[in-house]
């Protein structure tokens, strides 16, 4: 009788990665970078946009603490039903936002539109009490202008009848 060995697999030698492996490996690990460039791109945009508000916000408060310092004829003068200019003394219906550039000197990074309302609460005289409404308008890079509004009443302390 022979002696009979049992055959054994050949060893297989391992040589890496091939290059379809490589390939997928590659593409898996490009479209995870992209998607996180297009987050990163995304944070930013919306940074800017809720700055932008909390800018707009800002300036809505500044009129709104004015109009409680305003003499009361300046509000009799604009009640009406239309948003106008705010029409008191050192007043700003136009407000920019600057950034400092690196070199000096500075840019605007926005505008910002102040407009105001006002009406009065109740027909009968005296009037002694008034509604303020105070609106901020501005524009965002692709969409629709954006607004922000404000509002308080303001009562006509030793007014006559009041």
């Amino acid at each position: 009788m022979q002696n009979v060995r049992p055959q054994r697999p050949p060893d297989r030698v391992e040589q890496g990665f091939s290059m379809l492996e490589v390939v997928i490996a590659i593409g898996i690990l490009g479209f995870g970078l992209l998607t996180l460039a297009l987050m990163q791109v995304a944070a930013l945009q919306q940074g800017a946009m809720g700055r932008h508000t909390a800018d707009a916000a800002a300036a809505g408060r500044t009129a709104i603490e004015q109009v409680h310092r305003v003499p009361w004829s300046v509000l009799g003068g604009a009640v009406g039903s239309s948003w106008q200019n705010l029409s008191w003394t050192g007043a700003q219906s136009n407000v920019n936002t600057v950034v400092a550039n690196p070199g000096g000197g500075t840019d605007i990074e926005h505008s910002y539109t102040v407009q105001w309302r006002v009406s009065n609460v109740g027909a009968t005289p005296p009037i002694c009490l008034r509604d303020v409404e105070v609106r901020v308008d501005w524009a965002e890079e692709k969409t629709a202008g954006k607004q922000f509004t404000l509002a308080t009443r303001r009562y006509n302390w030793g007014g006559s009848g009041c």
